[in-house]
């Protein structure tokens, strides 16, 4: 009878032996989900990645939007046309200003782009209606509220950039004038260039720049502008 109670301790010690040592096999189960959550949060970290890589991907293409527009903008034809096609009226007045703008003049203003200074404009044509006002460089004079010209000065008070808006007389005026018109009788320009929604057509003629500026959109003159590197410093405004 001892030997039988000896016998059944020993094996429900066994047994309580046997369960404690099986708790521990247990844990790596109980791990399982920590590695799975693991992986899951290097899957998320791989997809923020992969999401930056495209972000960059978007910027590129808006990128090439932006070259494509601005391509898109330098590309646009204009239409070519004779010199006899060209209305007499605006032949002339045209051939006249490549010959002019060599010495920095316009017909209709008697000053040089380059050579002129200040004193000669206001002493001639009195003050103008503008006068460097928000402390730029250009004197404007108008007629009934509209620019008809304009002086940008320089370094010395000397004029740089002649403008006019206007025709030399009542017979037509600039925005007769069309950039098909200026090429057929000036040739290829120099250089076009963009500001905002204007074309300008640059031509080099001896020391300055003679510009036709008018709308992109409706390819017609709006003002001619005489340009003298040499003497474009400006003088960083005046009261």
């Amino acid at each position: 009878m001892k030997t039988y109670t000896k016998l059944a301790s020993l094996l429900a010690a066994s047994s309580l032996l046997l369960v404690a040592c099986g708790e521990p096999e247990a844990t790596p189960e109980k791990e399982v989900p920590k590695t799975q959550a693991a992986e899951n949060t290097t899957a998320k970290t791989e997809d923020v990645q992969t999401e930056g890589v495209q972000t960059e991907g978007v910027q590129t293409e808006a990128s090439k939007k932006e070259d494509t527009t601005v391509t898109s903008t330098s590309s646009k034809k204009i239409e070519t046309k004779s010199k006899d096609t060209v209305k007499p009226i605006l032949r002339d007045f045209l051939q006249n200003q490549f010959k002019t703008a060599k010495n920095g003049m316009t017909e209709g203003v008697p000053f040089e782009s380059g050579k002129s200074v200040y004193e000669d404009i206001t002493n001639k044509w009195g003050k103008p209606a503008t006068t460097f006002s928000n402390n730029t460089n250009y004197i404007e004079y108008k007629k009934k509220g509209k620019v008809t010209y304009a002086f940008a000065i320089g370094r010395g008070d000397r004029v740089y950039d002649v403008r006019t808006f206007v025709a030399p007389d009542s017979s037509f005026k600039l925005s007769d004038i069309t950039f098909s018109d200026i090429i057929a009788i000036g040739g290829k320009p120099s250089s076009t260039t963009y500001n905002g929604k204007d074309t300008i057509l640059n031509y080099k003629v001896g020391k300055n720049t003679l510009k036709f500026v008018g709308p992109t959109k409706t390819k017609k003159l709006d003002h001619i502008s005489i340009f003298n590197q040499r003497a474009s410093e400006p003088m960083g405004g005046r009261g």
